[in-house]
């Protein structure tokens, strides 16, 4: 397996691995097209043109992405149709991010995939292991939310402003706070 591989698979990895090159060329790759994208002055069809290329997928006609946007690999992440996703968000996608149709992403929103160890030795090299995030249809998530690795966000779900969302969200809920959980009936 080479590094993505066993990343993608939940695999622990490192700055240590002999491959590391294949994550830091992924890496050097997504941060000079969302430079470009989120440089000021750009023409919205270039920002769509960027995006496909980041992302290796063609955008839906309703598809919008506000700069600015920001992400560790770009092709680990998913969009359904029409997705809306406002300004200044950032998601670490060295696992994937799945996102559904019509989802609506508040500004400033994180999502992540990377956890690191606990142990000082083993963080002292980056020793990571990644959970996929999956979001469902018609989820609303609200400015500044954070949501961590692993989680499933159900279909039509909403996600507070600010909440921290640890852990699965089934579908129709709404979740607030930090750590989120569930309000309403």
């Amino acid at each position: 397996m080479n590094f993505m591989e066993r990343a993608l698979a939940g695999i622990p990895t490192s700055d240590l691995d002999p491959d590391i090159g294949e994550l830091t060329d992924l890496l050097d790759r997504a941060a000079r097209l969302c430079e470009r994208f989120n440089t000021p002055g750009t023409s919205k069809d270039d920002r769509r043109l960027i995006l496909e290329e980041l992302f290796g997928q063609e955008l839906s006609e309703g598809a919008c992405i506000n700069p600015s946007f920001r992400c560790d690999v770009g092709t680990n992440i998913s969009l359904g149709k029409n997705p809306r996703i406002n300004y200044d968000c950032v998601f670490l996608d060295t696992g994937r991010i799945t996102i559904g149709d019509y989802v609506m992403i508040g500004p400033n929103v994180c999502v992540v995939t990377p956890n690191h160890t606990f142990s000082p030795e083993e963080r002292r090299h980056v020793k990571t292991v990644v959970k996929p995030v999956h979001i469902g249809n018609d989820v609303w998530i609200g400015a500044s939310a954070t949501i961590l690795p692993g989680v499933t966000i159900g279909d039509g779900a909403i996600i507070g402003a600010g909440a921290v969302v640890t852990h699965d969200v089934p579908a129709g809920e709404t979740w607030v706070g930090v750590p989120a959980h569930r309000i309403g009936d």
